[in-house]
């Protein structure tokens, strides 16, 4: 589970890195596609969302406890709620709330059956 915490850390990193850009190149400045403001903000939000995310799993990597996990299933349910809401103005938003609800939840789960004597 340690380098599988670490290896999605950093993809929710790269990924989050991804958001920051297409927010403000695609839905701010509209380089790709007409602007639109609401989404470009769903979308920074997310990926600080991301980013809080893969800090915790990086750190929390090695943490026999549920506290870093219970932090990010809290930062990606709720990513995944604006990604769902998202989603209804430009549909990558969908894949990013199932990522989000994905990873989010299943560190939960996988985290608290294989860790039931703590």
């Amino acid at each position: 589970m340690r380098v599988t915490k670490l290896v999605v850390g950093i993809l929710l990193l790269v990924l989050a890195a991804w958001l920051l850009v297409d927010g403000i190149a695609n839905g701010i400045l509209g380089i790709w596609t007409d602007p639109n403001y609401v989404y470009a903000s769903l979308e920074i939000i997310l990926a600080g969302l991301f980013i809080g995310a893969g800090v915790v799993y990086i750190v929390q990597e090695d943490s026999p406890f549920l506290g870093g996990d219970i932090t990010g299933l809290i930062l990606l349910v709720i990513g995944g709620i604006i990604g769902i809401v998202g989603g209804f103005m430009d549909r990558w938003m969908f894949l990013y709330a199932v990522i989000s609800l994905v990873v989010g939840v299943g560190f939960f789960i996988w985290h608290s059956k294989t860790c039931e004597d703590i």
